[in-house]
């Protein structure tokens, strides 16, 4: 499955507003920064402590995932395409793929909702987020 992300930066609370009402979607799934402690870090980052790490939203059937990121992005930069793969293994597969030739914007990494993340920017500029539905056992 191919999902849609739209990034932002520090306005995606707005953005999911302006959509959902442009839409009438119902209210999305959000995640703030501020509810998600980094593995390794003691303290969540204040600046960000608002802003949206994960958010979800069925849009005409599809769904669409948004977040704030630091960068801000350039004018027609802000999708990103999220392909989800039932394992590590082939999303480990897929990432090796598109990093042929291209820009890793995310080294691999194991969150909360799975058990590898990844994004590249491919060797046509499209930007990939790889992402396993294997979550990490606990």
């Amino acid at each position: 499955m191919i999902t849609p992300y739209l990034a932002f930066n520090g306005r995606c609370k707005d953005a999911l507003d302006f959509y959902r009402d442009a839409f009438h979607c119902d209210e999305p799934k959000v995640m703030p920064y501020g509810d998600y402690m980094p593995e390794g870090s003691k303290t969540q980052p204040e600046l960000l402590r608002d802003w949206v790490m994960h958010g979800e939203m069925a849009i005409c059937g599809t769904n669409v995932w948004f977040a704030d990121e630091a960068t801000p992005p350039v004018i027609g930069d802000s999708i990103n395409l999220t392909v989800t793969v039932p394992s590590g293994k082939e999303a480990a597969a897929i990432f090796g793929a598109l990093c042929v030739g291209g820009t890793v914007t995310l080294a691999p990494v194991g969150t909360f909702y799975s058990v590898f993340h990844a994004a590249v920017a491919d060797k046509f500029g499209v930007n990939w987020n790889v992402v396993a539905e294997e979550t990490p056992q606990k």
